[in-house]
């Protein structure tokens, strides 16, 4: 995840939910406020972030050999 997808605004907060007719956030402390509104309660929620997916490994390139310690 990029670092700029990290920036603490209320939209990245996990106590702020999003408005769905609106791009407003909705706060339990501060009530509707913009996207890019933070204050001091604002905690990053982790759930939001997309983790990389793994690559996937060709097992044609491998063989029984080579994975054998003994020569």
């Amino acid at each position: 995840m990029s670092t700029a997808d990290r920036q603490p605004k209320c939209i990245n907060c996990k106590r702020g939910k999003q408005i769905p007719l609106t791009s407003d956030v909705l706060c339990p402390f501060h009530g509707v406020v913009s996207v890019n509104y933070v204050c001091k309660r604002y905690s990053y929620n982790w759930f939001l972030s997309r983790p990389k997916r793994k690559r996937s490994i060709n097992t044609s390139d491998f063989s029984l050999s080579s994975f054998s310690i003994v020569d």
